[in-house]
């Protein structure tokens, strides 16, 4: 008579019940032991250790700047040493393809160039295919076949309290397994990485670990371990693998990643108590800033403008407005849903906008004119423009060359703590609206700007360095 192993457990319990309930607990945390050694069997074969020789310096990862203690030591005509900073991948593809943090290899040597050492010792060397700062990822290419590549998990589907794992090469010792729960999804505004959507462990993540991956219980890739200076106490974040996965895709095939784009400034409104009384709307998502030669720039749509849905999806939140512009296609026309304030109350209107590629640096720093003096005449310090502290010239407009500049009503000074100031008008403004009025000179400003009650603020629209934004004006 043959028994099973689970009917004598029962059979055993039944017997002595005191010992069987004192070895349940065990049991469990037992299983729960070897689903961790499971994961860590099963993914570390396909994670590496990166060294990345670079010249001078800091390593991305290290907490401690050694070089300042040394500075000044060098000899004049000695060339900057060689520094070697490590970091974590793992194998995404049988062939050689491996995927990092972008910081992990920035910097790198061109000659030197990049290593991964492998669990079992051997050392590959790398090229970089692909970075992608915008979402700090990277893939790097072995001249090698029948690699162990890790299992993609889904970071959609990964639950809140559930056990996750990180393998990496923390302080430099290689191949540590960490463990925690995933206590948190969708974290954002943590670094000045455009595109964040971060999942938040417990699991300790250290220098090192960065470029590693986040497994769940079945060693499944549900994120890439990323070290953001000054969140690393106790709180760790990873890249989610849905993102990971699509951008180093992206990198394989083309070696950069293209992406649509609107070209505007954004902020979530119902962060921001004052704007929304102001724009007289709760929810939505504010445009700041319309970039020059953007696809917006080419449209309806203007600075104040609250977008609140796309192509009929509704968006509150400059997450949710970036995640559906990211979700269309370049070239691809849009609608948007925009409520827009006039001098007493506001309306909805229905924009189109046709999407264009993201270029590498889309938000470069100009700079600013040089303001224009102005001369003061003695009556008008309680007239026109002045009354708010400004001084103005009229902009014809000129359609000479390449480009056609709009006509308005340059700014020229900005008094010291006058209502414009307040405002943030600055020399060299070119005012070409307020609210729905559109403006031309100082004259039409002043008009445009009477219509408002004394205690009612405007909204200005400007152009600033080929940008288009808008100030909000009080008395």
């Amino acid at each position: 008579m043959r028994f099973s192993f689970g009917l004598l457990l029962v059979l055993a319990a039944l017997a002595c019940p005191a010992r069987a309930e004192e070895a349940a607990p065990k049991a469990s945390m037992r299983a729960l032991g070897n689903a961790f050694s499971g994961v860590y069997d099963t993914v570390a074969p396909s994670v590496v250790v990166l060294e990345v020789a670079k010249r001078g310096g800091s390593a991305p990862d290290d907490p401690v700047a050694w070089d300042l203690l040394f500075q000044g030591q060098q000899e004049p005509d000695q060339q900057p040493r060689l520094e070697e900073s490590e970091g974590s991948g793992f194998i995404i593809r049988e062939d050689g393809y491996i995927l990092t943090n972008a910081h992990v290899v920035e910097g790198a040597d061109p000659q030197n160039g990049v290593i991964a050492r492998r669990q079992d010792g051997t050392r590959l060397p790398l090229t970089i295919v692909g970075v992608d700062d915008k979402t700090d990822i990277a893939v790097l290419k072995a001249d090698a076949k029948g690699l162990p590549a890790i299992e993609w998990g889904d970071s959609d589907k990964a639950k809140i309290g559930e056990f996750v794992c990180g393998i990496g090469a923390p302080f430099e010792l290689d191949y540590t397994l960490t463990v925690g729960v995933l206590s948190a999804k969708g974290r954002s505004n943590l670094t000045d990485t455009v595109y964040e959507d971060y999942l938040q462990t417990d699991a300790a993540i250290n220098p090192g670990n960065s470029g590693g991956p986040l497994c769940d219980l079945d060693g499944r890739v549900i994120g890439v371990n990323t070290l953001i200076n000054g969140l690393s106490r106790g709180l760790s974040f990873a890249i989610p693998s849905r993102l990971a996965r699509e951008v180093s895709d992206a990198l394989i095939d083309n070696g950069r990643v293209v992406r649509p784009w609107l070209g505007v400034r954004i902020t979530t409104l119902g962060e921001e108590a004052a704007l929304q009384e102001l724009m007289g709307i709760e929810k939505g998502v504010l445009v700041k800033t319309i970039e020059p030669d953007a696809p917006a720039s080419r449209s309806e749509l203007r600075p104040a403008d609250v977008i609140v849905s796309v192509d009929g999806t509704g968006v509150e939140t400059a997450r949710e407005l970036q995640r559906e512009i990211l979700r269309k296609k370049v070239g691809q026309k849009v609608d948007l849903k925009i409520w827009r304030r006039g001098a007493r109350d506001g309306s909805f209107r229905q924009i189109g906008v046709t999407t264009g590629e993201l270029p590498g640096s889309p938000f470069g720093r100009r700079p600013k004119p040089a303001p224009t003096p102005r001369v003061q005449d003695d009556n008008d310090g309680g007239s026109g423009a002045a009354l708010w502290g400004l001084g103005m010239e009229k902009v014809e407009t000129d359609r000479s060359g390449d480009k056609t500049t709009a006509s308005g009503a340059r700014v020229t000074e900005v008094d010291p703590g006058s209502p414009g100031a307040v405002a943030g008008v600055e020399p060299g403004d070119l005012i070409t609206g307020v609210g729905a009025d559109a403006v031309d000179d100082e004259a039409s400003f002043v008009r445009a700007m009477e219509k408002f009650r004394p205690d009612e603020a405007a909204v200005l629209m400007i152009e600033r360095d080929g940008k288009k934004t808008y100030a909000i004006l009080k008395r």
